[in-house]
C-alpha cells in the first residue's frame, strides 16, 4: 500500500472514530430533548385544558353579562315609561291642585263662618254640659232614694214574712197546747167525777208567775224558782213551765223561802227545764 493510501486509511479510520463518538452524543442529545418535549407537550395539553375551562367561563360570564344586559336595558325602557307617565300624572296633579287652591280658598271662607257658630255652640255645649250634670245629680239622688225605699221595702216584706210565719207557728203550736189543755181537763173532770173529787178545792193556789232561776239534772231533779213565801208560795204547789210554745212539764214545790221555793218535777213535758224558763200556776 502506498503511504498515500495508508494516510487516508488512517484518516477514514480517524473519520470514521469521530463520526462515531459524534453520532453517540447526537443520539444522547436527541433522547433528552425528546424527554423535553414530552414534558412540554404535557404542559402544554394542561394549559391548553385550563384555557378551555378558562375560555368557558369566561363564555358564561359574558352570556350574563349580556342577559343583564338585556334586563337592565328592559328596565330602563320600564323606567323611561314610569317617567312619562308620572310626569303626566304629575302635570295632572299641577292642575287639579290649581282648582284645590280655588276650592281651599272658598273653604277658608267657610270655616271662618264655622268658627264663629263652633264657638256659639262651645257656649251652648257648656250650658247643656252645666244642665245635664245637675240632672245626673238629681238622678242619682232619685236613684239612691229609691233604692233605700226598696231596701226599706224588702226589708219591711221579709220582716213581715218573718212575723206572719212566726204568728202562724205559735198559733199552730198555741192550738196545740190548747188541745192538750182541753184534754187534760177533761181527763180531769172524769178522775174527778171518778173519785168525787172537788176541783176547785184544788185549784185553790193563787195565780202566780216566775222564771226558772236554776235546774238541776244530778240523782233527783230539783227546779229553783225567783218566787218565795213573800209571793204567798207555799209547799205542795204546783207550777207548769214553758219556754215560748214549749211546754217543759210541772213542777212541785217542796220547800219555800223568803225569796226562792225549790220543786221536783212531777211532770216532765217536751225539753229540759232549764234556767230563765216561765212558770206559772195557771195556763
Amino acid at each position: 500500500m502506498s503511504p498515500i493510501g495508508k494516510v487516508f486509511l488512517v484518516l477514514n479510520l480517524a473519520l470514521a472514530a469521530l463520526f462515531v463518538g459524534s453520532a453517540a452524543s447526537l443520539v444522547g442529545t436527541s433522547e433528552s430533548f425528546r424527554t423535553q418535549a414530552e414534558d412540554l407537550q404535557a404542559q402544554l395539553d394542561t394549559k391548553i385544558v385550563d384555557t378551555d375551562k378558562h375560555i368557558a367561563e369566561l363564555q358564561s360570564q359574558l352570556t350574563n353579562a349580556e342577559g343583564a344586559k338585556d334586563r337592565l336595558a328592559a328596565a330602563k325602557a320600564q323606567v323611561e315609561s314610569d317617567r312619562d307617565a308620572l310626569a303626566e300624572d304629575l302635570k295632572t296633579e299641577q292642575n287639579q291642585n290649581g282648582d284645590l287652591r280655588e276650592r281651599l280658598a272658598g273653604i277658608d271662607g267657610k270655616l271662618g263662618d264655622l268658627e264663629s257658630t263652633n264657638r256659639a255652640n262651645t257656649a251652648r255645649i257648656g250650658e247643656l254640659n252645666k244642665e245635664g250634670r245637675n240632672l245626673r245629680t238629681d238622678r242619682d239622688d232619685a236613684i239612691d232614694n229609691r233604692d233605700s225605699a226598696l231596701k226599706a221595702k224588702s226589708s219591711a216584706e221579709r220582716s213581715k214574712d218573718d212575723a206572719l210565719r212566726t204568728n202562724d207557728e205559735l198559733s199552730i203550736a198555741l192550738g196545740r197546747e190548747i188541745g192538750r189543755a182541753n184534754t187534760a181537763e177533761a181527763k180531769l173532770a172524769e178522775v174527778a167525777k171518778l173519785y168525787k173529787v172537788d176541783l176547785k178545792s184544788l185549784n185553790a193556789q193563787p195565780d202566780l208567775s216566775g222564771v226558772v232561776l236554776d235546774a238541776t239534772y244530778n240523782g233527783t231533779p230539783v227546779v229553783v224558782i225567783n218566787l218565795g213565801s213573800q209571793d204567798k208560795v207555799k209547799p205542795g204547789y204546783t207550777f207548769d213551765v214553758y219556754n215560748g210554745a214549749v211546754y217543759k212539764g210541772r213542777i212541785y214545790v217542796e220547800t219555800v223561802n223568803t225569796h226562792q221555793a225549790a220543786a221536783t218535777i212531777q211532770m216532765n213535758g217536751n225539753a229540759q227545764i232549764s234556767a230563765g224558763d216561765a212558770v206559772v200556776t195557771r195556763l
